[in-house]
């Protein structure tokens, strides 16, 4: 017995529109997943990547500027060495 065309049209319709609700499904479970994951995140004061390179990058600066004083103290303390000769 051969199946209608129209049958066959109908049946492929069925199947993709639930192929595109199981879609819909699957992207409303991600976006819950990641809400309840940041939220998560969030409560643990967890540190994001953006903020992580902020902190590294001022702190890199500051162990610059730490080295740079320190030096300049080294340079004045031999100063004062010299003028206390």
């Amino acid at each position: 017995m051969a199946l209608d065309q129209a049958i066959l049209d109908d049946i492929a319709e069925k199947i993709a529109g639930g192929l595109r609700m199981l879609g819909g499904v699957k992207d409303e479970a991600q976006s819950q997943v990641k809400a309840v994951v940041t939220g998560v995140l969030q409560d643990l004061d967890v540190v994001t990547g953006e903020r992580m390179e902020v902190a590294e990058a001022m702190l890199e600066k500051t162990r610059a500027r730490i080295e740079e004083l320190e030096s300049r103290i080294a340079e004045l303390e031999a100063r004062l060495k010299q003028a206390g000769k």
